[in-house]
């Protein structure tokens, strides 16, 4: 927890400018979601995709769509700093974190983490989704 902390608040001055070749990874096995420019890591979070039952995509995706203040419209709950990925029916976003896999399919973040996650992304940019 410490270290995700250290990581946001060293980077929480940083932005991203739109020129580089920022991406993101995200490992299920790892429950862990990486912000990369180019070879370079700048910033790690925790995460948590979906639980027994359900389902998170694998594969690559972009980001299709920003919202701050987001509804699920399945769900009925808040779904802060949504990035919705590919246009499809799940993306990334601040939630509760258990610290194992309890989602319905999307990957929960730290809020903190989601917002910086959420400025440093733009539309288009490249989610690679690891089921390893």
């Amino acid at each position: 927890m410490m270290k995700v902390l250290l990581t946001a608040l060293a980077a929480s001055c940083f932005l991203v400018s739109a020129q580089a070749k920022i991406r993101v990874v995200v490992s299920i096995r790892n429950q862990s979601a990486w912000l990369i420019n180019g070879n370079r890591i700048l910033m790690t979070s925790a995460v948590s995709t979906a639980k027994r039952g359900m389902h998170t995509p694998t594969g690559h995706f972009q980001v299709s769509e920003k919202d701050a203040s987001h509804i699920s419209t399945i769900y009925h709950v808040a779904m802060p700093f949504y990035m919705r990925l590919s246009g499809r029916p799940f993306g990334m976003h601040a939630g509760y974190l258990p610290g194992y896999p309890a989602s319905h399919g999307c990957i929960r973040m730290p809020r903190q983490m989601a917002a910086l996650f959420f400025r440093n992304v733009n539309v288009g940019t490249s989610v690679r989704i690891l089921s390893n």
